[in-house]
């Protein structure tokens, strides 16, 4: 079909056919560059620009260099937020793909009838709003007369999970893991449901029982599915404000103070727009050098 556009006698090249692939290829991909350039390149750019600057409010007066940089983390506390940052994402990424795991393989067992509800049950803090989310377990616990704290009270542990620290800090990984599961259990099922059945049964007529099947080979195939699952719930966790702001909102003192809530109260409660930019660079440096990591992973897990 190809051939019958050229002039009479003359045949396309493999050197030509391929450069009209590219081209086609360009044409296609180009409305998606063209929207990821205005929504998240130019923003970004400008993000760091803005980061060089002295702003007085949001306008330039004059440049700063590193200064803002410099400025932002001389703060004794900062480096508290991101060690706290960093054990806030880890800790929640490692509990949601465990729970995630093993919620998955409960599915895969079942008919598919009572797999469907329980994943409608699953999946629902997922598309639901993160703010309606991290409401629902303020109010669980933010009161004496909260259902949680009547709960623990039935069961004789006198406590409020809002004013004590480390629960504050429990009940936020919480959050986010009640918020994460649904997307972690789909992609994770969606593995399980590839692996092919002859696997199980040559491994049963081998005598392997159930935990060396899932060692042996539900793990080995689910490599691929777990290191995406791993990276978008870090990326996630790393850039969620939402559950901090609304469920403690950093507190008791700074317990649950982390970056991605730093960055919104430097720039909109202190109105320190400079340090804000300056904040939100870094996190920008985070999730590129989480894209790469997920690049490399990738090419790994193939």
């Amino acid at each position: 079909m190809a051939e019958s556009t050229l002039a009479p006698g003359r045949r396309s090249t493999a050197p030509e056919r391929a450069h009209r692939r590219d081209w086609m290829g360009l044409v296609y991909v180009a409305p998606v560059m063209l929207v990821l350039l205005v929504v998240l390149i130019l923003p970004a750019g400008f993000a760091i620009y803005y980061s060089l600057l002295k702003l007085q409010s949001v306008r330039p007066v004059g440049f700063a260099g590193l200064e803002n940089y410099q400025r932002v983390f001389s703060d004794p506390e900062m480096v508290e937020v991101l060690v706290r940052t960093l054990g806030f994402a880890v800790v929640t990424v490692a509990l949601t793909l465990a729970a995630a795991l093993v919620v998955a393989v409960f599915l895969d067992r079942l008919t598919t009838g009572r797999a469907t509800a329980v994943q409608i049950l699953v999946v629902l803090p997922w598309v639901i709003s993160t703010i309606v989310g991290a409401l629902l377990f303020r109010w669980f616990f933010v009161a004496d007369i909260s259902p949680g704290v009547y709960l623990a009270s039935l069961l004789g542990l006198h406590i409020k999970p809002l004013t004590d620290p480390t629960l504050a800090m429990v009940t936020l990984i919480l959050v986010a893991l009640w918020r994460t599961l649904g997307f972690a259990v789909l992609i994770l099922l969606a593995g399980i449901k590839a692996i092919p059945a002859e696997y199980y049964e040559s491994a049963t007529v081998d005598g392997a029982n159930t935990g060396q099947q899932f060692r042996l080979i539900t793990l080995p195939m689910l490599k691929t599915p777990l290191v995406i699952t791993t990276v978008v719930l870090t990326m996630s966790n790393l850039n969620n404000v939402e559950a901090p702001l609304v469920t403690t909102g950093g507190g008791p003192g700074d317990a649950t103070q982390i970056l991605p809530l730093s960055i919104y109260q430097q720039a909109f409660t202190h109105f320190d727009f400079s340090g804000g930019v300056a904040l939100a660079s870094v996190a920008l440096v985070l999730n590129v050098g989480l894209v790469f990591a997920y690049l490399r992973l990738a090419r790994w897990s193939v």
